[in-house]
């Protein structure tokens, strides 16, 4: 077992509300607390020069999940910044930013499976880390295989763990998943130089399961994709409803089919409801990563009129298209780490109904109606609500792309380059 955060001894600076102040140095499960040297200090000067970032790009190459689409809107916008070099650490040979010339690559060999890069990763990004000359490598998927510490050579390095989600809710993980979260990622962090997450509910859930002092742990929010902010043409929208049959008014559900994420209560709330909109129908969007059989039994039983149109997996393209499109998007998840949803469909101009659990309140702001997620009345009354009052629909669109306006990668990047500047 490795110590936990002691306090106090030596000095070192850390930032607290963007200011400098003193503090004692930090050990949490062996995580360091670095020195943030004051302009002019040490072998950095005040000014701004370029820094040489690895990005870890695991999993870029397959269909977009919540994680990976962070690392490829990061690495986009980390590119566009011209105070920071990026190189992207892969294991694929075609695939995102493979043929950009703004990104240097850098190859992981094998690292492709989730076992081999847990295992290998470690060495491989140190060996990539020195034949680049970088200051640090960052991990925005949320593996952390910093296997070897900086006295062994491994590099500087900061970890995005997304949420505790497998400390919350083991049960809707398989049994390498558990392992990773619950006992791979706390023994890595004692080689990582700062852990950041996405919301503040995540920090202290982080915290608390992984025995870190919140201290050590970063908030940089996340924003959405680009595609999702342009206003969609009649004729997309049309062109996307007929793909999908969907010719009547619909309430929107996204996300992966997990416990978590309440899908049943959804669609218990959704037949409770369907009384009173009878010409309304429930759409499910999202990839069916591990077993529900809780899910595929209760859909089963409904009737035949009361069962939600699940339509899997769908491309980007025609996401951003039923956003648009929807009714309203319902997010009724019991646990969340950020909720990039709530901010998808704000950006596409459609209402919200959103549960009050986990970090969603931080996203969501005043911009949706807010409901608690295991009060299945409340979410049919809101349903019922914002698919029949057109005024707190307008309310709640109106609300919800000027919410969506405030969160963008520019900003999101510029945080983390604030992050990375502080650690060199």
């Amino acid at each position: 077992m490795v110590d936990r955060l002691r306090l106090p001894r030596p000095t070192v600076l850390v930032r607290s509300n963007r200011q400098r102040h003193r503090c004692p140095r930090a050990r949490s499960r062996g995580l360091v607390v670095e020195a943030r040297r004051q302009l002019g200090g040490g072998r950095r000067s005040g000014l701004r020069h370029e820094m040489r970032i690895g990005i870890l790009g695991y999993g870029l190459d397959r269909p977009l999940s919540g994680v990976t689409r962070v690392g490829i809107e990061l690495t986009r916008a980390l590119a566009e910044r011209d105070d920071v070099e990026v190189t992207l650490l892969r294991a694929y040979r075609n695939g995102p930013f493979s043929d950009d010339p703004r990104i240097a690559g850098a190859r992981l060999p094998f690292c492709r499976l989730l076992p081999v890069l847990m295992a290998l990763g470690g060495p491989l990004i140190a060996a990539q880390a020195r034949r680049h000359r970088l200051d640090l490598v960052h991990d925005p998927i949320g593996i952390a295989p910093f296997t070897i510490p900086r006295r062994l050579g491994g590099p500087r390095a900061v970890a995005t763990i997304h949420d505790a989600i497998a400390f919350e809710y083991p049960d809707g993980y398989p049994l390498l998943n558990n392992v990773l979260h619950r006992r791979y990622i706390p023994w890595t962090l004692r080689n990582v130089d700062r852990v950041v997450t996405d919301s503040a509910h995540g920090r202290d859930a982080i915290a608390r399961h992984m025995r870190l002092d919140p201290l050590v742990i970063d908030v940089v929010p996340l924003a959405i994709a680009s595609h999702f902010t342009a206003t969609p043409s009649a004729g997309e929208i049309a062109r996307v409803r007929a793909s999908y049959g969907l010719e009547r008014p619909f309430l929107l559900f996204v996300g992966a089919f997990q416990a978590r994420k309440n899908v049943v209560g959804l669609i218990d709330a959704f037949a409770q409801a369907h009384p009173r909109l009878p010409d309304v129908d429930m759409v499910l969007v999202g990839p069916r990563q591990w077993s529900y059989p809780l899910l595929a039994e209760r859909l089963a039983a409904l009737d035949p009129d009361d069962r939600p149109r699940v339509l899997g997996y769908v491309p980007d393209a025609d996401l951003a298209a039923l956003y648009a499109a929807a009714t309203a998007v319902v997010v009724p998840s019991l646990f969340e780490g950020f909720g990039i949803p709530v901010l998808e469909a704000m950006a596409r101009g459609a209402p919200v109904i959103c549960s009050i659990a986990s970090s969603l309140p931080e996203v969501a702001g005043d911009a949706a109606l807010m409901v608690d997620p295991r009060d299945r009345d409340a979410i049919a009354n809101a349903m019922i609500r914002v698919a029949t009052d057109q005024t707190l629909a307008d309310d709640l669109r109106h609300r919800g792309l000027a919410r969506a306006a405030a969160f963008t990668w520019a900003e999101t990047a510029r945080r983390y380059v604030e992050i990375y500047r502080s650690l060199a």
